[in-house]
């Protein structure tokens, strides 16, 4: 099972797309976790090495911009994909749509199933599980297996019971870890603010699961990629990376 991260960076973060991730394996329809924020998926499918026919099934965790954002870029593809959101996701998805859109209705090849916490679904040959965790606007989670490896994402959250359910054993956990307390205290605050972890809550919930490694995204604007990374291993043995786009990992 390969992972590509399309975009690393929270909004406004320079140089960064913002959250997408690809996953493919042999036998399977890659599926796509998140959106970035907007055409720019489409920029970072084609960087990666696919091409926007290649999607069929697209998990969004929630509603905000820089993880659904290019959903409307995909629908404009004309592509007959499934954009897997709970209820709260689906309805912000309608809301994006109808002020982006609203003339180009989707082809009838889309569809848009609603899942739920604790759900677990066969996705284009995936076992996909999510978990409800704490954000400012309704979160999933998405725990992704096949071949008896697996895969953690945690969309954003607060380090909370059920983010470390989702990683629990798993090959590779990708975190949202916005800043460092080593970026100030300041900022460390505005994280908790925002319903985000830090670096070092991130290598303490992969602590806790047993994940075997830990990636770190969604790096804010005022972030220092190595205060994250060197906070992290002090509190992570495992192997910690702080990614830039388009890195790929193989679990």
């Amino acid at each position: 099972m390969d992972v590509t991260i399309l975009g690393t960076g929270a909004p406004l973060a320079p140089g960064r797309a913002t959250t997408g991730l690809l996953v493919t394996a042999p036998g399977c329809e890659p599926l796509l976790l998140d959106t970035c924020g907007g055409f720019e998926l489409a920029r970072r499918v084609v960087a990666a090495g696919f091409a926007l026919p290649d999607l069929r099934n697209v998990v969004v965790t929630h509603r905000h911009l820089d993880h659904s954002g290019g959903v409307p870029a995909l629908l404009l593809a004309n592509l007959p994909l499934a954009f897997y959101g709970s209820e709260d996701t689906q309805a912000g998805l309608d809301g994006l749509l109808a002020a982006t859109y609203p003339e180009w209705p989707p082809q009838s090849g889309v569809t848009r199933p609603v899942i739920a916490a604790g759900e677990r679904r066969g996705i284009g040959g995936f076992a996909v599980e999510f978990f409800a965790v704490e954000h400012r606007v309704p979160t999933l989670a998405v725990r992704v297996s096949h071949g008896g490896k697996t895969l953690a994402f945690s969309a954003d959250s607060l380090p909370c019971p059920a983010l470390v359910a989702c990683a629990r054993d798993a090959d590779l956990f990708i975190c949202d870890a916005i800043c460092a307390a080593r970026d100030g205290e300041g900022w460390a605050e505005h994280a908790r603010r925002l319903m985000h972890p830090i670096a070092r809550e991130g290598a303490a919930m992969a602590t806790t699961a047993g994940a075997g490694a830990l990636a770190l995204v969604h790096i804010g604007r005022f972030a220092d990629p190595d205060n994250i990374r060197a906070e992290a291993v002090e509190g992570f043995s495992g192997p910690v990376t702080v990614p830039d786009d388009l890195a790929r990992y193989t679990v």
